[in-house]
């Protein structure tokens, strides 16, 4: 018996109501992805500078979120209620949350890189408060154990300085800078700064572009001497100017 016209007339139309429905689900599908697409970049962009500030803070290094970050968040915590009630590209796109979203985002992955940045510059001076070779060298005199011991601090902290020219990749380079640190804090401990009075004037006046000839005493030659840096200084004499 065959099916009756009405019967199939009915069967057609609702194949019809599906395919259209198909067609505005796949339409739909076509716009949510589109909205996707703008935001995946600054999205992941974000994601890596959070990873980058989480790295640091999981390290023990002091990393304030900034107030940029939470205003972000309240924006996509108030698009996704709104979402989740009406699922649809057009409940994202309604006013300007979505532009100011997108904006919101990568404003706050520019301040969180920023303030990764600034976090990791200013380690140096909390795991080493050594100074810098430059004025160590300016206080110490030149014995031979001072001066393998500065040989290994100048190394060491050229090293540890180039760490802090970029940020850390991982945990591993955060545990390379403490263990520079804690070598640098340990060879500063083998410098003698305890030197005779005239013998201090003495090397001051070196480290500050020359010594004259009243200041090398008979203390400081007998210093000189015992500590083998007799041969470490030479007189040159000055021009008219003043100069060398």
């Amino acid at each position: 018996m065959s099916t009756s016209l009405p019967a199939r007339a009915k069967a057609l139309r609702e194949r019809l109501v599906a395919l259209d429905r198909l067609g505005a689900n796949v339409e739909e599908a076509g716009l949510l992805e589109d909205l996707r697409s703008d935001l995946a970049p600054p999205a992941a962009e974000l994601s890596r500078a959070l990873d980058q500030l989480a790295l640091l803070a999981g390290s023990g290094i002091e990393t304030p979120e900034p107030p940029s970050l939470e205003t972000a968040r309240k924006r996509a915590a108030t698009l996704l209620e709104r979402f989740t009630a009406e699922r649809k590209a057009a409940t994202l796109k309604k006013g300007i949350g979505w532009a100011n979203l997108l904006k919101e985002i990568k404003g706050a992955s520019t301040d969180v890189s920023g303030a990764a940045a600034r976090s990791w510059k200013g380690y140096p001076q909390t795991v080493f408060t050594g100074e810098a070779p430059a004025l160590v060298k300016a206080r110490i005199a030149f014995t031979p154990a001072n001066n393998a011991a500065f040989k290994t601090y100048e190394q060491l902290y050229q090293a540890f300085r180039a760490e802090f020219d970029k940020l850390p990749a991982d945990k591993a380079a955060i545990e390379r800078v403490k263990a520079l640190a804690a070598r640098l804090t340990e060879t500063a401990r083998e410098f003698d700064f305890d030197v005779p009075a005239d013998v201090k004037r003495f090397l001051e006046a070196i480290q500050s572009g020359g010594a004259k000839l009243d200041l090398l005493t008979d203390a400081v030659l007998v210093w000189l001497k015992e500590n083998n840096a007799f041969h470490n200084y030479r007189i040159v004499p000055r021009s008219a100017d003043g100069s060398r």
